[in-house]
């Protein structure tokens, strides 16, 4: 059996990286467990704030979002916290080599149905400041709160996957995950279609055409509304996954939070032998302008992300 300690070591020299992997880690266990008692102690509902995206809070955003800030304040590594619920960025009192960039209830619009939510994080160094494009990361992940509680993890190589036990210890339970190129299943939301670029527009209906259209297979569509199961479904089995730039999210730049959704996902995704794009460039080389930006995202596999992206070229 291979704990996450022990992959760590493997993985990393720096003692001070993989302390803030397992602080993240602890954060999720943490979490996991109000996630299992929160319907019974009446968290699941809103507290009447709005955090800086203009999003109604959930009472089980700002606790995850303590949690972490807990968790991390006690790890003389991090020097800064980026979280989707702070406007600021928050100087942690160590003042240490590393910023988390987090969301740490991504979904959380799911949680009273019990649908898949997750925390997603990004580590990166603080010499190389706020706003950092994403191939700077030095590790990524995202903890899945489902039927099984998974943290998937990339360092600089393979991507893992570790599952918590009855005895809150993370095993590995699978070393290398694996994008394939080909795919015969998307996600996005079909209710934005009227929204949708010229790109995005051409490139589901060719889906949709089947066996007799220009891709020349049978697509399933997938949409489950919370960008960690999403995700998982398409690291596990392939696909691709889609929140394009529309003309209702275009003057916010798009949906999702670069930093802490955007980056450490396609992290994951590339190095899973996958594709990550805003359908012009890639994500991990976009130049943030705000700790808080929007971007569209596209990421899975790399073929049907590269029909996407060919769709973008034609203008």
């Amino acid at each position: 059996m291979t704990t996450l300690l022990d992959w760590l070591r493997a993985q990393t020299d720096d003692a001070d990286l993989g302390s803030v992997i397992v602080s993240m880690a602890a954060s999720g266990v943490e979490i996991a467990s109000v996630l299992r008692q929160a319907a019974i102690k009446g968290q699941i509902g809103v507290v009447g704030a709005v955090n800086v995206q203009g999003e109604a809070q959930k009472a089980l955003d700002v606790i995850s979002n303590d949690i972490v800030l807990n968790q991390l304040g006690q790890n003389p590594a991090v020097g800064i916290l980026i979280s989707e619920e702070m406007d600021e960025a928050v100087e942690m009192a160590n003042q240490g080599r590393f910023i988390v960039a987090t969301d740490p209830l991504d979904g959380s619009s799911n949680l009273d149905v019990n649908v898949t939510v997750g925390t997603i994080f990004s580590v990166l160094g603080v010499a190389g400041g706020l706003l950092q494009p994403g191939r700077a990361q030095l590790a990524a992940g995202y903890i899945a709160y489902g039927p099984a509680i998974n943290l998937v993890l990339r360092i600089s190589g393979d991507v893992a996957v570790f599952t918590l036990d009855d005895a809150d210890q993370w095993v590995l339970t699978q070393a290398k995950a694996s994008v394939p190129d080909s795919t015969a299943e998307y996600a996005i939301n079909t209710a934005r279609d009227r929204f949708w670029d010229a790109a995005t527009t051409g490139y589901v209906r060719e889906n949709v055409a089947g066996e007799t259209g220009p891709a020349g297979k049978r697509y399933n569509m997938r949409w489950v509304g919370s960008m960690v199961a999403d995700v998982h479904r398409i690291l596990m089995r392939g696909g691709i996954f889609l929140y394009p730039l529309d003309s209702e999210t275009r003057a916010k730049g798009g949906r999702l939070r670069l930093l802490y959704e955007a980056n450490p996902m396609a992290w994951l995704i590339e190095g899973a032998g996958g594709r990550a794009t805003t359908g012009r460039e890639s994500l991990l080389e976009v130049v943030p302008t705000g700790i808080h930006q929007r971007i569209p995202v596209i990421l899975g596999s790399s073929e049907e992300v590269k029909r996407v992206e060919a769709w973008y070229a034609r203008g």
